[in-house]
């Protein structure tokens, strides 16, 4: 069986804030976001997931951990990199998830 996956504009939306309890300066993303600091971010700190299901990266470039982020509040890194025993502080790219 193919399942086809599609990129609707409005399907996914994040907005993320570079200190934790969405302080900070603010940004809304609807797309990929290869880097934070291209947009004025050294990092990310907090964010909320307004739709859809996005894949945040410890790195630039979708490199190192990985975290899969659904609709909800994350005020600071303990609420995505949960009790590993690898935290990550920081969050430095993202992309929504089209299927699963």
């Amino acid at each position: 069986m193919t399942h086809r996956c599609r990129r609707s504009s409005g399907l996914w939306k994040i907005v993320v804030w570079d200190e934790a309890f969405f302080q900070g300066k603010k940004h809304e993303f609807t797309s990929d976001c290869y880097s934070t600091p291209e947009h004025g971010f050294s990092t990310v700190r907090s964010c909320k997931i307004e739709s859809g299901a996005w894949a945040g990266f410890e790195h630039c470039g979708f490199q190192g951990q990985q975290f899969v982020l659904e609709r909800g509040e994350y005020p600071c890194w303990e609420a995505w990199s949960g009790s590993n025993a690898y935290h990550v502080e920081r969050l430095c790219s993202f992309r929504p998830i089209a299927c699963a």
